[in-house]
């Protein structure tokens, strides 16, 4: 790649960082602690929701594939190496919980306190198995982007 590409993929990269990236990940910890926060109040009241968690992984999902796929963003990864460790263990963590509210409010859309414990106590197994799992795979599989990696 000539200098003048290499310059102007540096600052599309860093313009997708700051315009996009950033706010993706100020808004996923927040959908984090909202999805925490519904879990938490259908339980305590009694009554269902809407499980919101699956959507915004998707969305979330969208930005951080089109990340990975074009070039140019793609060097977001490489200029920041915290990156990448961060979303995939992010977006497994949201995965989990966005699984757990779903069984959480189906448990919940019928007035039945054995349905209700039944559901409780399937979204705490699939918690703990879940992040039993994600901690298995990421033990065999680290996640790490190498900082020297040259792009072609």
């Amino acid at each position: 790649m000539s200098k003048i590409g290499n310059v102007i993929s540096n600052i599309v990269s860093v313009l997708w960082f700051f315009g996009v990236i950033l706010w993706t990940l100020l808004i996923m910890i927040f959908v984090f602690l909202i999805v925490i926060g519904d879990i938490k109040r259908t339980i305590t009241t009694g009554f269902s929701s809407s499980a919101i968690g699956g959507m915004y992984m998707l969305l979330f999902g969208i930005v951080f594939f089109i990340t990975g796929v074009v070039p140019p963003f793609r060097r977001c990864f490489y200029k920041y190496p915290w990156l990448h460790p961060f979303v995939t263990i992010y977006m497994m963590d949201l995965g989990i919980l966005s699984l757990v509210e779903s069984i959480i409010v189906k448990g919940y859309e019928v007035m039945s306190t054995p349905r209700h414990v039944i559901s409780i106590i399937l979204a705490l197994a699939v918690l703990i198995g879940g992040r039993l799992l994600m901690c298995l795979y990421l033990k065999k599989r680290p996640v790490a982007i190498n900082r020297n990696y040259r792009m072609q």
